[in-house]
């Protein structure tokens, strides 16, 4: 997975604004810094800015020039309400800074910089892997390969992967796996990420049951985790909810918008999924028990409902036989000896 960026913008005192994973911004930072160049963190000016109210370091030694500011998507969540809501006037008191590079920026700083800056910003972005037939060959490969029986369930996946390939195609693909615990659902997601880069965003909505978990889902202050957030930082353009059906049913309506066009927005981000492969899973066994269960609305919402079916005695055996064989790929040739010679594979 690499990045791309939309235009240039030949001005100084540039500001680039990266929406994407942790490892793609640091890419991009070494693409555009110099090796010796210097660089300023966020957090650095903070400390001169609080120096400034105490009259303690800038009038004395007036305005201090920054060749490169960089601000990661971790500092807004290390940092009080104020700051965020002062981000602009904390960066420019008594500071020339010539580049900035901010990753992942709340909202509020987001409209602030927009306002104050509109002509020196450039956007840049994680670029996900496009699906085209090949990549749909690759996947279907890679399920033949990873995912020991459910033929069904790994051509009903194909088939819905398909409408990716057209290009105007904007809106994400919304499946949910249905069945029993054990049988491949996770692996499946795991798989189709791996072939697309990155890895897979896996969110437990069963431990979602407090409020914590509310706040996770809807978004409170800036500094605790969100599933904005991790959605924005995402490495692939597939994102796993594991047990969607263990959720508070009142939690739905904040995915409605999300699987109908492909944006999700809480108190501090708004997040581009369009594109985006969701996958939901959950225990049950029929699409009534989900519409009993979930409601017609967020039911509707779906495009598919995926069936995962019991394994057979052999595709167990078969799954077994992998375990054993990766765990003895890790053992030293004594252990692998004793374990050969005990009755452990049988």
């Amino acid at each position: 997975m690499m990045f791309s960026w939309r235009g240039w913008l030949r001005v100084n005192n540039k500001i680039y604004i990266f929406i994407g994973s942790k490892k793609d911004f640091e890419i991009f930072l070494d693409k555009k810094i110099s090796k010796g160049e210097e660089i300023c963190y966020f957090m650095e000016l903070i400390k001169d800015y609080n120096a400034n109210l105490r009259q303690q370091h800038a009038y004395l030694h007036g305005t201090i020039d920054v060749k490169n500011l960089v601000v990661h998507a971790d500092d807004y969540a290390s940092v009080y309400e104020h700051v965020i809501q002062n981000f602009i006037t904390i960066v420019t008191t008594n500071h020339d800074v010539d580049t900035t590079f901010l990753h992942n920026p709340p909202q509020r700083v987001l409209d602030s910089l927009q306002v104050s800056f509109p002509d020196n910003i450039e956007y840049v972005y994680t670029d996900y892997k496009e699906i085209n037939r090949d990549v749909l060959k690759e996947i279907w490969k890679r399920l033949r390969t990873d995912i020991v029986g459910q033929e069904k369930a790994k051509k009903s996946i194909v088939s819905n992967l398909f409408r990716l390939t057209n290009l105007s195609y904007n809106k994400p693909v919304v499946i949910m796996f249905l069945g029993d615990s054990g049988i491949g659902k996770t692996e499946t997601a795991k798989a189709i990420s791996n072939v697309l880069g990155g890895n897979l965003l896996r969110v437990q909505f069963s431990m979602m049951q407090t409020a914590e978990g509310y706040n996770y889902v809807f978004g409170a202050e800036h500094s605790k985790s969100s599933f904005a957030k991790d959605l924005m930082s995402r490495e692939s353009n597939v994102v796993l909810i594991d047990e969607f059906d263990k959720v508070n049913p009142n939690y739905y309506n904040a995915f409605y918008q999300m699987f109908d066009e492909g944006v999700y927005i809480d108190t501090n981000y708004k997040v581009d999924l369009s594109r985006c492969i969701i996958i939901c899973t959950s225990n049950f066994m029929s699409e009534a028990d989900v519409i009993k269960s979930m409601g017609m609305p967020i039911f509707s919402r779906f495009d598919d409902f995926i069936h995962f079916e019991y394994l057979s005695v052999d595709e167990k055996e078969t799954i077994l036989d992998r375990i054993y064989t990766t765990y003895l790929e890790n053992f030293s040739e004594e252990e692998k000896t004793l374990v050969n010679n005990s009755d452990i594979y049988e």
